[in-house]
């Protein structure tokens, strides 16, 4: 018989439903922290310390897809219609000449007659929505109207003088112009913008006449400029935009090029106009309106073909050189000073990156002009460089367009390109450290602007190849690289090596230089590309990427090759034994070594494992 007191059944079971709570609650602690266990106690087993954690980078997030275009047949089909009526025009003038079906004066008026109807039943079409294909049919009818009225300027006797002619199609592009204004057209304002820059080569009358067509493209721009401003959406109008600038300053430059020295310094006024006037066309200010398209990458071009084409000028004055600096430095504060105000147009530091290296390459540009011309060649490896690091340094930045990022990578390979052509054609002299038995003047080791010139091309290689995106372009600046770097290292220790050997020769000899028994020279050059494919082999088999992975062993392979070669078929040549012996031992001695540690890199997870 249970003798125990009423409620001591009641009390164990909140008892063990107390316990039950407080395993429940030490449970789900454990859960959100774990603790080491208070019963088990686990020997740790010696461990070296491991690696620090990598700093975790802030996550970028991604810039939102553009939608993808649709490919309009009908555009397609307009456009190519539109090339054919104007191939038509040229065959119908032409039958009518041959089988004189009609005087030249009833072919003028057909003929402007058709182009006239044409342009205005575009216009129709643009205004009332059919966009696409009336500026197609616009471009047929100012083709044409262009066509006529240089076949009237070109009889005989000429039915139009060339102004008549000149003035008659300038109507025609102030029509497409009003109408590109008018219905917010992009492009009607390109067809008329290639109808204005074909008119003035088409009524040539040849002639020294640089000033008038340059007066002429300023009127033209200043016009131009006017329409975004009416339409108020020129910002996004990227085609007409690249049409103006690569049109306007294409035309400039055959006019600065063939200006007599009497015309120089007009032109060179002329010329800073037109940079004012494309700065505007570019970055639109006081436009309340949405930020330009790529305008950092036409400013670049702008900058560009202004420095060169003033640079021609100056030089066709008979100016001193070294007096050129100061419109270069003026020019770079210039891209300084416009910092700030382009940020409260763009509402972003977007063009800030740009116009810093615009401002860095012209003073670096400046230097060599001051001083010396033999620093042009690193002066451009710097200007590769900056341009080369700003292509990265944007790829982070949500204000750069994708477009614009890939533009200015274009424009850091194309630099890399002329300073590494500049580099190997004016400055690296292989035959002379190579083949060659002499040893003349070239410049103090490592303090000279050969090597420096090298360094600086190779650097902006080796950012261009580290960037996947790039595509094929990271392909490529990756062989620039290997050439680069390895020229520039190997040529380096053989001017070393020279420099060594000349230190122990009092005097030149009779042919200018001084003689070397030994092919001391070109060994070093033979151990550089060696041990530089050793390394690149080596480094292969830690690379994780397998692109990078392939790229370097593929490298390695081909300068271990190289340098075979050379030793078995340069090296040997007129070397003395002593000197032979050092070469294969050096060589040899690279080969085994990395072959032994390639084979510690292979065995060393099994023997972890």
């Amino acid at each position: 018989m249970d003798e125990r007191p009423e409620g001591s059944d009641l009390s164990e079971r909140v008892k063990k439903l107390e316990d039950q709570v407080a395993w429940l609650t030490a449970q789900a602690q454990v859960t959100r922290r774990p603790r080491p266990s208070p019963w088990v106690m686990t020997p740790l087993p010696m461990q070296r310390p491991g690696p620090p954690p990598r700093p975790v980078r802030p996550v970028v997030p991604p810039r939102p897809a553009k939608p993808p275009t649709e490919t309009n047949p009908m555009l397609w089909i307009g456009g190519i219609g539109a090339g054919i009526i104007l191939l038509g025009t040229i065959f119908f003038l032409g039958w009518t000449i041959q089988q004189g079906y009609l005087t030249p004066g009833p072919r003028l008026l057909l003929g402007l007659l058709a182009g006239s109807a044409m342009s205005a039943g575009a216009a129709t079409m643009i205004l009332k929505g059919t966009r696409k294909l009336g500026v197609c049919v616009l471009a047929a009818g100012l083709g044409t109207l262009l066509l006529t009225l240089y076949y009237g300027t070109s009889t005989a006797p000429p039915l139009l003088s060339a102004s008549l002619g000149f003035v008659g199609i300038g109507l025609a592009i102030m029509f497409g112009g009003g109408l590109a204004a008018k219905a917010k057209s992009g492009g009607a304002l390109v067809v008329a913008l290639l109808t204005a820059f074909l008119a003035p080569i088409a009524f040539s009358q040849g002639g020294h006449h640089e000033v008038a067509l340059t007066i002429y493209l300023a009127v033209l721009m200043a016009a131009a400029l006017a329409v975004p401003y009416l339409a108020k959406v020129g910002a996004q109008w990227g085609v007409a935009r690249w049409v103006a600038i690569a049109g306007l300053w294409s035309m400039l430059a055959a006019a600065a090029l063939s200006a007599t020295s009497d015309d120089a310094f007009t032109m060179l006024l002329l010329l800073g106009f037109h940079a004012v006037l494309a700065g505007l066309w570019i970055w639109l200010p006081g436009q309340a309106e949405a930020k330009p398209r790529t305008p950092t990458i036409l400013w670049f071009l702008v900058s560009l073909a202004l420095t060169s084409l003033a640079w021609a000028l100056w030089k066709r004055l008979g100016w001193t050189p070294e007096w050129f600096a100061g419109p270069v430095l003026l020019f770079a504060a210039v891209n300084l000073g416009m910092v700030q105000p382009l940020r409260g147009r763009l509402e972003s530091k977007q063009a800030d990156l740009g116009l810093l290296v615009l401002a860095a390459g012209h003073l670096a540009l400046a230097i060599p002009i001051a001083l010396h011309w033999k620093w042009v060649g690193p002066m451009w490896g710097a200007f590769a460089l900056g341009l080369a690091w700003a292509a990265g340094r944007a790829e982070g930045m949500q204000d750069w367009e994708d477009s614009e990022i890939a533009s200015l990578r274009r424009l850091a390979f194309g630099m890399a390109v002329l300073a590494s052509i500049r580099w190997f054609v004016g400055s690296a002299d292989v035959w002379q450290h190579t083949f060659s038995y002499y040893r003349t003047a070239g410049g103090t080791p490592v303090l000279n602007g050969v090597f420096a010139e090298g360094i600086l091309v190779s650097a902006a290689w080796l950012l261009m190849a580290r960037r996947k995106a790039a595509g094929a372009m990271a392909l490529l600046a990756f062989m620039a690289l290997e050439i680069t770097a390895n020229l520039t290292l190997a040529l380096e220790a053989a001017r070393i090596v020279h420099a060594i050997q000349a230190s122990g020769l009092p005097t030149y000899s009779e042919y200018g230089g001084y003689y070397l028994e030994t092919r001391g020279a070109s060994v070093a050059i033979t151990l550089v590309w060696a041990l530089s494919g050793a390394l690149q082999w080596l480094r292969s088999f830690a690379m994780d990427d397998k692109g990078a992975r392939r790229a370097l062993s593929i490298g390695g392979y081909v300068w271990l090759a190289v340098a075979s070669l050379k030793l078995l078929s340069v090296d040997t040549s007129h070397a003395n034994t002593g000197i032979r012996a050092l070469a294969f031992l050096a060589v040899g001695g690279i080969f085994l070594g990395v072959a032994i540690l390639a084979n510690r890199m292979k065995r060393r997870p099994v023997e972890e494992a």
